[in-house]
């Protein structure tokens, strides 16, 4: 991989395929790279965690609350580890008007905007994603590099 990206934001769609064990290669071939710094926000954090519990609880979120599983799950997968491989990135106010305006801009989702806006605050140039649909043009139009394959990646 090019030193040109150092810095690879991580959605959640990453996350989820790679626990699901459906398309672990991009996340395998990140952590293949010492210096590669992989970033998330607080709403990657949630949308992993929601699947999660969907996933290990082998029913919906809301299933597994009401059936008091949420801690066996946990304790069980103990997600603590894998998480802490991301370095989570914190936005103050200033990303309010900028997640809007992404919203407006690109007809994004509300958790697509703040990942978007993350990625913008934070100059990092380069996010990782299986949601193609989602944001093809907003990355395109942001001149954020859209990566969901090994091969997108710069020589």
């Amino acid at each position: 991989m090019s030193s040109e990206i150092t810095r690879i934001f991580v959605d959640s769609s990453i996350l989820v395929e790679f626990k699901k064990r459906s398309r672990p290669e991009l996340l395998l071939h990140f952590l293949t790279f010492p210096n590669l710094e992989l970033l998330v926000n607080p709403i990657v954090l949630s949308e992993y965690t929601f699947y999660l519990l969907a996933i290990e609880g082998e029913k919906s979120p809301r299933s597994v609350k009401e059936s008091q599983e949420i801690r066996h799950i946990l304790d069980h997968d103990q997600p603590e580890e894998f998480l802490s491989i991301f370095k989570v990135l914190q936005n103050g106010n200033e990303i309010i008007p900028l997640y809007l305006r992404m919203m407006r801009r690109y007809n994004l989702l509300p958790n697509d905007a703040l990942i978007l806006s993350s990625c913008k605050l934070h100059n990092v140039n380069a996010l990782a994603t299986f949601d193609k649909t989602d944001f093809t043009q907003a990355c395109q139009m942001e001149n954020i590099r859209l990566i969901q394959d090994i091969s997108d990646l710069p020589g």
